[in-house]
């Protein structure tokens, strides 16, 4: 397939390392940076480059448009792309409103093509390793997600709390793949939000507490779930993409060796999931080759979706509700 690349910057660059790697042509790279798209370009022969998107569609027709750009583009830029005959692959979410993403898929109906937004870390291996354990937790008590992260150095308030919003579909993507029959856009959120950048919330969901913490501050970096169940607790690494599971058998001596035992189970299998993805090479976003490879898959025979229309749509109608509900820092609510 021929695929073009509007958005030449980090995502920009590893959705054309992903594409390339799964036997895609680049033949585009589009940004308003006329640097960066040549930057990019180099890497891949032919590539044509562009800094409009009506430039690069009056000069190639692609199969598959990847779009990497802000937020506020993406709408207008996937709107481009069906109109002229594209399908459309686009960071999350793919618009600004769930309203928005629902117009998405009625066009992209109405075009006879398909899109998928990169939900990527529910397209990990380790999320996928824990949906199949899920049963072997017995009865869950809790589920955390952690994810304290460095993109907003040196931004200010506003900034700070839009990398929040960004990061914000990520668990709930995670969270609709690990229970798929559960409604989540009418979870009862409560907040504390001690300053810009920082949110802690928790809710009941499917009956289950959980607490989603998001930081800007907290060091080091972390992105994980935690999931604690009767016989026994998963632990799912976002960053490199793998799941530990940790027995639930309780003694005084397992007690006791229970640092040694858990450290010895985690680090033999991020050693092993390392390994993996040095001979995958795939140096980062563990869930981005998966998922583009099944949409590829699925572009190429014409049926079904790696994440369905409604799903999508359940996810940015999660997350509306999720932002039009958390108060201004320095506030909380519930």
């Amino acid at each position: 397939m021929d695929i073009a690349i509007i958005g030449a910057g980090l995502m920009g660059g590893w959705h054309a390392h992903t594409a390339r790697k799964l036997g895609a042509c680049i033949t585009g790279v589009c940004d308003l940076n006329g640097a960066n798209v040549r930057k990019l370009a180099n890497h891949y022969p032919g590539a044509g480059c562009f800094t409009s998107s009506e430039d690069l569609f009056s000069s190639i027709s692609p199969d598959v448009v990847h779009i990497c750009t802000p937020l506020s583009t993406h709408k207008d830029l996937c709107l481009a792309s069906l109109e002229h005959g594209a399908h459309v692959v686009c960071e999350k979410p793919l618009a600004e409103t769930a309203d928005g993403v629902r117009q998405l898929y009625e066009r992209a109906r109405q075009a006879g093509k398909m899109i998928c937004p990169v939900h990527q870390f529910a397209a990990q291996s380790g999320v996928r390793k824990a949906k199949r354990l899920l049963d072997d937790l017995g009865g869950i008590s809790r589920i955390g997600f952690v994810m304290c992260s460095a993109g907003a150095e040196g931004m200010d308030a506003a900034g700070k709390d839009a990398i929040v919003a960004d990061i914000l579909p990520h668990p709930l993507s995670v969270m609709s793949c690990l229970w798929p029959g559960v409604t989540i856009e009418d979870l009862q959120w409560q907040y504390i939000r001690p300053a810009a950048g920082e949110v802690l919330a928790q809710c009941r969901f499917n009956g289950i507490p959980i607490s989603l913490a998001i930081s800007m501050s907290g060091r080091p970096t972390r992105c994980y779930m935690e999931i604690q169940g009767s016989r026994g607790s998963l632990l799912v690494d976002f960053f490199h993409g793998y799941c530990v599971r940790f027995p639930g058998r309780v003694s005084r001596f397992r007690k006791m060796v229970y640092p040694f035992t858990d450290t010895v189970r985690l680090f033999s299998t991020a050693a092993m999931n390392l390994a993996g993805r040095v001979w995958r090479r795939q140096p980062a976003y563990p869930g981005l080759e998966q998922l583009l490879r099944e949409f590829y898959r699925v572009v190429e025979k014409g049926t079904g979706e790696p994440i369905a229309a409604n799903v999508s749509v359940s996810l940015a109608l999660a997350r509306d509700r999720f932002l039009d509900g958390m108060p201004l820092p320095g506030q909380e609510s519930g």
